[in-house]
């Protein structure tokens, strides 16, 4: 994720992922985030709370283009797809190994666990309204939208992973991507 830091709040947010991947969550101290930022750590506290907010709020913003896509959909199930995973990959793509960090540091960190379900409950939540969405027209198999929401993004999940730890991965066609999943999953 790289910001314009132009505002307070970006310039803390990218300081904060920045710190993260670097030295982990408790690593990552609110001073350092704010000496980072060029804000006084009183101004970190002001706007966010805490670290595990700041952290959350950068996650969530991370990805808003990828759930203003799941937002609306289009009424054209191969579209939304291609549209969803375009902007998931490129989520993951511009976040590097952020996403891995943050998850392993979110199992560990009872905190920052709880922030980041709070930002991100929104999300899952209008992610799964878009498969719903497409199974009651008839365009999806009937099943637990969640299972759907794995199979869908586990191969992204998976690409962005090989991509950070194996140098000369393969990359992931998009297009395949969704004609796969529309052969196994379409009604």
């Amino acid at each position: 994720m790289h910001l314009h830091p132009s505002s307070t709040d970006e310039r803390l947010l990218e300081a904060a992922l920045e710190l993260l991947a670097e030295r982990g969550y408790r690593g990552a101290t609110t001073r350092a985030i704010a000496e980072r930022a060029g804000v006084a750590e009183v101004t970190l506290f002001r706007r966010f709370g805490s670290k595990a907010r700041l952290l959350a709020e950068a996650v969530r913003r991370a990805g808003a283009a990828f759930e203003e896509a799941a937002a609306r959909p289009s009424g054209d199930l191969r579209a939304d797809l291609h549209a969803l995973a375009g902007r998931y990959l490129g989520q993951l793509k511009r976040g590097g190994a952020l996403i891995f960090v943050m998850a392993g540091e979110a199992s560990r960190e009872p905190e920052l666990r709880r922030a980041l379900e709070e930002a991100l409950a929104g999300r899952l939540a209008t992610v799964l309204a878009f498969f719903e969405h497409y199974q009651r027209r008839g365009e999806l198999r009937p099943a637990p939208a969640g299972s759907l929401i794995h199979a869908f993004f586990g191969p992204l999940i998976a690409a962005a992973l090989f991509g950070v730890a194996l140098e000369g991965a393969p990359g992931l066609d998009v297009e395949a991507h969704v004609e796969g999943f529309l052969g196994g999953w379409a009604a």
